[in-house]
């Protein structure tokens, strides 16, 4: 009888021990969650004032965020503008620069129209379908840039060259 009294409670305290150990897992995993996307002031590089001078267009201040990854970080930043116009901004920090540049072409929507000479692999993604926006993208030590205006008419050639010069302009990070 001493002996299952013994059992009992020990069958209890097992019950206890593993809710214990399930609500711990769950408070770790809703931590890690939580780590995964974070605000950051990092990820919008350009200032307002700057990227309404360089492409013309009137924008409100960015909303940067970023997300940590084995072997680096990625940064994104919205300014949003009037009507259709936005810029995005993307960077991809890589602890492994050589990795990086190795796979600068894999994972791309569309075809990509290099820009001759440039010193930074800069090249104008294009053919995405609905997707598609005046979008240079660039490599520069260990980090790959994306400038992405939207609301610019992609069947209007002139206008497509004319955001294409402005976006050139801007200064290139990091």
């Amino acid at each position: 009888m001493l002996a299952a009294s013994f059992y009992r409670k020990g069958k209890v305290h097992m019950k206890r021990i593993t809710m214990a150990a399930i609500a711990l897992g769950l408070a770790c995993a809703s931590a890690s969650w939580a780590q995964g996307l974070q605000p950051s002031k990092d990820a919008c590089a350009y200032s307002v004032p700057e990227l309404e001078t360089a492409l013309g267009i009137k924008l409100q201040a960015g909303r940067g965020s970023e997300v940590g990854f084995s072997g680096g970080k990625q940064l994104s930043c919205s300014y949003s503008g009037k009507g259709l116009h936005s810029v995005t901004l993307t960077q991809v920090r890589m602890d492994n620069a050589a990795s990086l540049a190795a796979n600068f072409d894999r994972f791309k929507a569309g075809t990509m129209e290099p820009i001759a000479g440039d010193a930074d692999k800069a090249r104008w993604q294009l053919g995405q379908g609905d997707l598609t926006d005046v979008t240079l993208d660039y490599l520069r030590a260990n980090t790959q840039t994306q400038v992405r205006v939207s609301g610019v008419n992609m069947k209007n050639a002139a206008e497509v060259t004319q955001m294409r010069a402005r976006v050139q302009k801007l200064r290139r990070l990091p």
